[in-house]
């Protein structure tokens, strides 16, 4: 059992509820953060049976991206993971609706931890967005943990892309992470975790299916529709596993100071629905029959730097989309009751 606190940011999303719940499980005390104090109610309800009661405790941030967001939270913490992003679809400035928010969340969770001197360490949720290159996007290019996104603040502010805004966005927090990460009075060290596509099973509170979390939306897109829909990124990687590399990364000597680019396996749509008419019988009415493919030639991905420095194995993509879609089709049972 462990004495350090960690402070878990966004604790009641798709990928802090995983986190919250791995660093619980190896005994770790967590303080999460949460919005409101009736999103901590209800995540603590649900999962209470899942850790030691008083080792989970909440710090109420209504907006990560504002100064002095994580002053009070950060006191007495030992290790931060900065999991929440300020992400959504309503741009209309890209540097004020998706750039700077990206970054000051950023810049806030690690000026606090660098001003608190209980920190030792941090890890930070950045993103395969940030390696990517838009340029580089053919089968002859292989993406490592020591490729950065080209993309930069100037192109991004003009660009009429979204995806591009958004890719730009998480290249340019986690520079800024690192770059803090050097400063002479940093006394913390960095880690980051670059993931791409989130699969696995939904462990947060979810009220209704319309609000799934994105990850999750593109597993459950292929039940009830018309035709399979088409694959909006080839990368995935499930939750539990994204979930042990935060605590690995920022409770090991082995996973400080480095960057760990986390794909587990590529896939296309087709799979995902032939999994789910082979694996739920109940599906099957609701999942169109359509020729298995491999998806369009695309780039490839070296993650190799965590299987060598955790001797990490992957969940398949098979069980991540199993897990998934039951977990899904348990909550969908639950709502209409």
């Amino acid at each position: 059992m462990s004495s350090d606190l960690v402070l878990v940011s966004g604790t009641t999303g798709f990928l802090g509820t995983a986190v919250t719940l791995a660093y619980l499980k190896k005994g770790y005390r967590v303080r999460g953060t949460a919005r409101s104090s009736e999103k901590a109610q209800k995540w603590e309800k649900k999962h209470a049976d899942q850790f030691e009661q008083g080792k989970l405790e909440w710090a109420i941030v209504k907006d990560i991206a504002a100064e002095g967001a994580f002053d009070e939270a950060i006191k007495g913490v030992t290790i931060l993971a900065h999991t929440a992003s300020p992400f959504h679809y309503d741009v209309k400035d890209n540097e004020k609706d998706m750039l700077i928010p990206a970054r000051d969340g950023t810049r806030h969770a690690l000026r606090a931890a660098q001003k608190e001197s209980s920190v030792k360490r941090v890890v930070v949720t950045s993103s395969f967005a940030a390696v990517l290159d838009f340029n580089r996007m053919s089968p002859d290019v292989t993406f490592s943990h020591e490729d950065w996104n080209p993309a930069t603040w100037d192109e991004a502010k003009k660009s009429d892309n979204p995806t591009y805004v958004y890719c730009a966005s998480k290249k340019l927090a986690e520079e800024e992470a690192w770059k803090i990460a050097k400063e002479p009075e940093t006394k913390f060290r960095l880690s980051t975790i670059c993931p791409p596509l989130i699969t696995g099973p939904p462990q947060q509170v979810i009220e209704s299916l319309d609000s799934l979390n994105t990850s999750s939306g593109a597993v459950w897109g292929v039940v009830d529709a018309e035709k399979i829909p088409d694959t909006s990124f080839p990368v995935g990687t499930d939750v539990r596993d994204i979930a042990d590399l935060h605590v690995l990364a920022s409770t090991t000597d082995e996973g400080a100071d480095k960057r760990f680019l986390t794909i587990a396996f590529h896939f296309d749509n087709t799979q995902i629905a032939a999994i789910a008419r082979k694996s739920f019988p109940e599906l099957k009415d609701r999942v169109v029959e359509a020729p298995v493919s491999e998806g369009s030639p695309h780039f490839s991905t070296d993650a190799s730097l965590a299987e060598k420095t955790f001797g990490f194995k992957w969940i398949s993509f098979e069980q991540s989309v199993k897990d998934t879609l039951a977990e899904i089709l348990k909550v969908e049972k639950e709502l209409k009751h």
